[in-house]
């Protein structure tokens, strides 16, 4: 599962389908904000379940203007990071409202590609318990896994997203902080499904691939990186 908005969408969602589709095997749901017909459709070609929302201007603004307020940002920096903090916090919000004892569920950023196969012990793993990739003492938002039988604990992170958007106004970095508060001690997963180095050079990329299940890399060169040969 993952979430994106239009200009995400673009940019990453075939990868991302395409990637997991061959690697993992697994259906694929994509929430989509402010999608275009268009997209609607690609989902739909690429066998891949949806569900969307509209976003809201005025509410949007109302939060934009909060921040503007408090933390002393202009109105441009402040919509983006009320846009990327809903994108961010909605695919965990919807997990927690209607994940069920039925189903493990793998949540990832649409920018990650899957690279490598999962053996079916990797995978078994995997659905184990609700893990998440730590790095630098903090549970990554990333890439993790949600457990049927830990369903308490993501409801309870959907709960504290929906109550922290009402006391304070959703924004950027929303997904991490709730993931601080909710479970300060995460499980993690084993070494070799996902690495957050950075990727500075062709080699770090290469080396990366080789090492890891997930690929993700940050900034415009790491979302940039040609990885279609894995596709």
């Amino acid at each position: 599962m993952s979430a994106c908005d239009s200009v995400y969408f673009d940019q990453f969602a075939e990868r991302f389908c395409r990637s997991f589709q061959k690697k993992f095997n697994l259906p694929i749901h994509l929430h989509l904000i402010n999608p275009t017909e268009t997209q609607i459709a690609l989902c739909k070609n690429w066998s891949v379940s949806w569900t969307c929302n509209y976003l809201d201007p005025f509410q949007m603004q109302k939060r934009s203007n909060t921040l503007v307020k408090t933390q002393k940002l202009t109105d441009g920096v402040a919509q983006r990071s009320v846009l990327w903090g809903f994108c961010q916090a909605v695919r965990f919000w919807l997990l927690g409202q209607y994940q069920n004892a039925q189903q493990d569920i793998v949540m990832c950023d649409i920018d990650c590609v899957a690279v490598q196969t999962p053996s079916i012990d990797q995978v078994n793993q995997l659905f184990s318990c609700t893990q998440f990739s730590v790095h630098k003492g903090r549970a990554m938002a990333t890439f993790c896994a949600f457990s049927s039988e830990q369903l308490a604990q993501t409801q309870q992170l959907s709960h504290w997203i929906e109550q922290y958007d009402l006391d304070t106004g959703i924004r950027n970095g929303v997904d991490q902080l709730a993931l601080k508060k909710c479970i300060p001690n995460p499980n993690s997963l084993p070494t070799g499904w996902i690495s957050h180095d950075d990727t500075p050079t062709d080699k770090s990329v290469l080396r990366k691939i080789n090492q890891n299940i997930i690929f993700h890399s940050k900034g415009t060169r790491g979302k940039s990186i040609d990885l279609s040969a894995y596709l």
